[in-house]
């Protein structure tokens, strides 16, 4: 083999040597005892997320407008 091919090869098996470890490293199993960490209320975005929807649902209905939450309701309130 010449050395123009030797490069090539290098460079093909590294390439695919670092899309192998990028895969790889976003593969993760969490175990049932660290799902409770993970579900903790300091990981919610919103405080209170009821709360949050109805503040939406109030602002649909003075501007008359609709959110992009899938709410199905025009400006007068009905829905």
């Amino acid at each position: 083999m010449n050395n123009f091919m030797k490069n090539k090869l290098r460079n093909f098996l590294f390439l695919i040597f670092t899309l192998v470890s990028v895969y790889f490293s976003g593969c993760a199993v969490v175990q049932q005892i660290d799902r409770e960490r993970l579900a903790d209320p300091n990981m919610i975005f919103d405080e209170n997320p009821i709360e949050q929807g109805v503040q939406n649902h109030y602002l649909y209905i003075r501007e008359g407008s609709q959110g992009a939450d899938g709410a199905k309701s025009g400006g007068c309130g009905c829905g």
